[in-house]
């Protein structure tokens, strides 16, 4: 699977625009940048692998060493869908849901 016009927030360091990233049963390849650079991550080294939707478009989010990495990808970016993203991630990577309001729901109790 192939997506389009991705931004990257990592946890640390600058965002990235207009990303391509693509996904297949080995992990998660981020392609982009000035100059190109391509970046992988093996989903052997990945942890707490999540995908979610926000409004139209998708949010894909992992662990990968000590940082946590997160993409914004745009509806129109994904080819079938965020539910397509989602069965194929959940598929080739086991992602589960990404969990929203928790520190409210901590709050609470």
């Amino acid at each position: 699977m192939v997506l389009h016009g991705v931004t990257l927030v990592p946890a640390a360091g600058e965002v990235l625009y207009d990303l391509e990233v693509r996904i297949d049963a080995s992990g998660l390849t981020q392609l982009g940048g000035e100059p190109l650079t391509a970046w992988q991550f093996p989903w052997a080294a990945c942890r707490d692998v999540r995908v979610g939707a926000s409004g139209a478009d998708a949010q894909i989010a992992l662990s990968f060493g000590a940082l946590r990495y997160r993409w914004e990808v745009p509806a129109e970016g994904i080819d079938g869908g965020v539910t397509r993203l989602e069965k194929v991630l959940h598929d080739v990577a086991g992602a589960r849901a990404m969990v929203r309001g928790i520190r409210s729901a901590r709050r609470r109790r």
